[in-house]
């Protein structure tokens, strides 16, 4: 899933509008970066903490020359994920979106629309084999 089908979900789930929703997504996202750069964690209980790890100085080789040189020390961003979502992702089932908050104009969200069953598939019974001659 990417960025906009990630819009297109809630926006279908909130019945909000979709540049509303995406400027909420990039303000998180800003947020975010500018926490990591200043060397500040941000944690979304149940989901995961976002954090910057120090990667220490180490040897390397350069694949073109194969001469050994210093890959220096840096500053990476990871995020640890958080145990209720490494249970639904490890038991493979759906996280039930709960939405609690009103929306604008004091209107409640929807619930989620359920997906509809897909209707079973027949299966098709298999060709009589051809004599060879």
């Amino acid at each position: 899933m990417n960025k906009t089908e990630l819009i297109d979900k809630i926006a279908e789930q909130t019945q909000l509008e979709k540049n509303k929703i995406a400027l909420v997504i990039n303000s998180f996202l800003d947020t975010v970066t500018e926490s990591l750069s200043k060397h500040e964690s941000v944690t979304l209980i149940g989901f995961g903490t976002f954090k910057v790890r120090r990667r220490q100085a180490r040897k390397g080789v350069n694949p073109q020359t194969r001469k050994e040189m210093t890959i220096p020390a840096t500053d990476v961003p990871v995020i640890s994920f958080g145990e209720s979502l490494k249970e639904s992702v490890a038991k493979k089932k759906k996280l039930k979106a709960f939405i609690t908050s009103a929306v604008s104009k004091g209107k409640k969200a929807a619930a989620p629309v359920a997906k509809k069953a897909a209707a079973p598939v027949a299966k098709k019974a298999a060709a009589p084999a051809k004599k060879k001659k």
